[in-house]
């Protein structure tokens, strides 16, 4: 394993441990018997190093979620499955770390998420516009809108947790997509 891996490593299990703010590149560097120039020599920094961290974590959980909702009947029904996972993930997470962590924490996970949730509902939706099931358009300006409205409103779950729209929400992205 690369050192630039280990980094990561020992900065994920820190995260875990005592969530992103209090984890350091002193506490990663004393952990690894390194120098903190060693950290910097792979990394800019911590937001580097969890941005790394999220983007390996996100393109594991959309092989997970693609192969778990393969098996649905129709692209509505994938793409519904997708997006009340990436919800459900989003609350347990909320409720895991303190609003204003995870607000830090999003602003370097968005891009990762994004990316790899991003990536399976274009996916889901060329194919849904190529069975005819989904109205046509650009799949990639339609992923766009739909990612947006799902982390506009995961936002909205941070400020308010009692917020509770998911099914409407749902709905109306069924709805943006036929």
């Amino acid at each position: 394993m690369s050192t630039k891996q280990q980094i990561a490593e020992v900065f994920e299990q820190l995260v875990g441990r005592v969530g992103y703010d209090k984890a350091t590149l002193d506490d990663v560097a004393r952990e690894m018997h390194i120098s903190k120039k060693t950290i910097y020599v792979h990394f800019e920094g911590k937001r580097d190093i969890y941005a790394q961290i999220v983007e390996r974590q996100a393109a594991r959980e959309k092989m997970r979620l693609a192969a778990a909702v393969a098996t649905l009947p129709t692209f509505a029904a994938r793409v519904e499955a997708v997006v009340g996972f990436v919800l459900q993930s989003a609350r347990a997470h909320i409720n895991e770390t303190g609003r204003d962590e995870w607000m830090r924490e999003y602003e370097v996970a968005a891009d990762a998420f994004r990316q790899a949730n991003g990536e399976l509902l274009r996916e889901l939706i060329v194919a849904g516009i190529a069975a005819e099931e989904f109205s046509a358009g650009d799949a990639v300006f339609i992923e766009r809108m739909v990612t947006a409205m799902v982390l506009d409103y995961v936002v909205m779950v941070n400020e308010d947790p009692a917020i509770d729209h998911d099914a409407e929400l749902l709905a109306r992205i069924l709805k943006f997509l036929q």
